[in-house]
């Protein structure tokens, strides 16, 4: 982990704030300005509870994560981070938090693991209090020939290594499956990818950066027709190309 993946996270965060038009969608405002504490799970780099620490200082933000991607001293005086492994159980006591967050975990979880940190954020919420997960399903639709072929690299990539592409499915029935929670919501986008819009041109930038991630660039694919890069480049060009038929 290091520079590049945090500007990823950084531009994640970016991207999701131009599609949702804000932060966050649980209906916590007058929450975070009259002042409460607020739970970042897997913060990254902290990009969000940074920003929203600043926003609305009434409140506590701690963000906790398995790297320390945070800064570790230029921060809001409400904010604060603690290393920590999230599959080891949340390291606080029972209903701590107003609010408690998780965002760009996919990569991060098995489908196994879900339940279970989703258990934990429920025990340490408020009872009275909001819990929000947001996550991107790995489905794209009318792909064209080379994005086929790469989607089916990475798909079977991540299930090789235990993550579900599809995700958001699973989340719902952990949340429905737990009788602590009642108010379920569920909110979908779907997003054009490729330029003319700048959601579209965010996003793929964004799906182009993760793609990297995952492979060696000098992995070989296609009897040597083709590495990876040029595989993702080709994918870049093909939405683009769709955006302007």
């Amino acid at each position: 982990m290091g520079k590049p993946e945090i500007d990823r996270t950084h531009n994640q965060h970016y991207v999701y704030r131009e599609i949702w038009s804000d932060d966050f969608s649980a209906p916590v405002i007058d929450l975070l300005t009259g002042g409460v504490n607020v739970l970042d799970v897997g913060c990254g780099p902290g990009t969000w509870i940074l920003e929203l620490g600043t926003k609305y200082q009434n409140s506590n933000f701690k963000g906790i994560d398995v790297f320390p991607l945070y800064p570790s001293t230029i921060k809001p005086q409400n904010v604060s981070f603690e290393l920590h492994n999230i599959l080891n159980g949340l390291p606080f006591e029972d209903n701590k938090f107003e609010y408690v967050i998780m965002r760009f975990m996919m990569f991060a979880l098995s489908l196994k693991e879900w339940e279970s940190v989703i258990n934990e954020m429920v025990r340490v919420c408020k009872p009275d209090g909001w819990i929000e997960i947001m996550e991107d399903d790995l489905v794209l639709h009318n792909m064209r020939p080379r994005t086929g072929l790469l989607m089916k690299i990475i798909t079977d990539e991540l299930k090789r290594k235990g993550v579900e592409t599809v995700i958001t499915p699973y989340i719902l029935d952990f949340l429905n499956a737990n009788t602590e929670l009642s108010n379920i919501v569920n909110r979908k986008k779907f997003i054009k990818l490729g330029k003319g819009d700048k959601k579209g041109e965010l996003h793929l930038e964004s799906l182009k950066w993760g793609a990297k991630s995952l492979f060696e660039s000098k992995h070989l694919f296609e009897n040597g027709v083709a590495t990876y890069d040029e595989l993702i480049e080709d994918f870049v060009q093909e939405c683009n190309e769709d955006k302007e038929q």
